[in-house]
């Protein structure tokens, strides 16, 4: 069965499980879970591929453990259709058992949504999220998106390493960003005289070099983001970047990539960056609902950032976009949403970013021109 075949069956099988007395988590995974795996690649008929009830260190068992080459290479922990699966019990259990065991990735699900762990990265528990695919998404059916998303988690992927190697480069890039975040809020003196030795004449003293390195690095000087670690209060600095000026309230960066998976903050980082770097009179407003980025006073470009992918909405009229792609890009004149723009483009996976910088580009030249 197609992959895509399998996620409609799923959805009209969850579809009866929630009207019925019989939604246990037993028939969670024979008619929403199994089905999708097959589709997947993992047989579950093949014990040599998948194993039911596996058992981990501590003498109790994992739903489901599938093996390349007869090895554990992906957990999967079931719950029944329905239960929320930000329960913090339910994420410690399933990377641990993960962890444990050596398996670098683990899945939970309910048999809608599924949310795939990297168990060893240092960080804390809901921090090792890389992404989250929910087949009940409004879009969920009439795209080929979600299908495009679980396809990281199928036999192929992980025989062919691309699990492992967006894992790899979205921790480690989040990593990295922590890591200059707290160095630009505490340099060392080493750092700083290398700093000032590389920047030449004439000489930026030390309090205009640390507030500088704060806007360059978009931190905030009271707190590195996401390390966890609070450190001495300094005077925060304006936000970098900011819009023209207006009443509404503005909101920090954390208001909307807080709690989000690392793919999805990850992407935002990079379409980010991009944006700023396109003229030096972008700046950008941060709203409850989205992030605008302005061209001088005119907004081009506005961000919202959902739990599986960004939506970008820019200021262009889809009638003159070219190239169009029906995958992930949608005419929403007339179709209610947050932020300003005619044309939405959806960025679900590092594939979809070059498209995405390519219209952010068009919109900003035909702001300014």
């Amino acid at each position: 069965m197609q992959l895509a075949d399998a996620i409609e069956k799923v959805l009209a099988n969850a579809a009866k499980l929630k009207k019925s007395d019989a939604a246990n988590e037993a028939n969670t995974k024979v008619l929403l879970i199994e089905p999708l795996l097959a589709a997947l690649g993992w047989d579950p008929g093949d014990l040599d591929a998948l194993q039911r009830e596996h058992r981990v260190y501590d003498g109790s068992f994992l739903d489901y453990a599938l093996k390349i080459d007869t090895h554990p290479r992906l957990f999967v922990e079931a719950k029944a259709v329905g239960k929320n699966l930000d329960d913090k019990q339910f994420i410690a259990q399933t990377v641990n058992y993960a962890n444990n065991e050596g398996v670098l990735w683990c899945v939970l699900t309910n048999g809608i949504v599924y949310r795939v762990y990297k168990t060893n990265e240092p960080v804390p528990m809901e921090q090792k999220l890389l992404f989250e695919v929910d087949l009940g998404s409004e879009d969920a059916v009439a795209t080929s998106e979600t299908a495009k998303s679980l396809e990281l988690i199928s036999r192929q992927a992980l025989l062919e390493g691309k699990l492992d190697g967006w894992g790899d480069r979205v921790f480690t890039d989040e990593r990295v960003r922590r890591a200059l975040g707290q160095l630009a809020v505490q340099p060392t003196d080493a750092f700083l005289k290398e700093l000032t030795a590389l920047l030449g004449k004439p000489e930026v003293p030390g309090v205009k070099l640390r507030e500088s390195l704060t806007r360059v690095l978009n931190v905030d000087s009271s707190k590195a983001r996401g390390s966890g670690e609070v450190v001495p209060p300094k005077p925060k600095p304006k936000p970098a970047l900011v819009g023209p000026p207006g009443g509404t309230k503005e909101y920090p960066l954390d208001h909307h990539l807080a709690g989000k998976p690392a793919a999805i903050v990850d992407s935002f980082e990079q379409m980010d960056q991009f944006l700023r770097s396109l003229g030096a009179d972008v700046s950008l407003r941060i709203r409850k609902q989205y992030v605008g980025y302005f061209a001088g006073k005119k907004s081009f470009l506005t961000i919202e950032v959902q739990r599986q992918r960004l939506l970008v909405y820019l200021n262009l009229d889809p009638m003159n976009v070219q190239p169009w792609n029906d995958s992930t890009m949608r005419d929403v004149r007339t179709i209610g949403h947050f932020g300003m723009g005619a044309t939405e483009y959806s960025v679900r996976q590092a594939e979809d970013l070059d498209g995405a910088r390519a219209a952010a580009r068009l919109a900003y030249e035909a702001t300014t021109s």
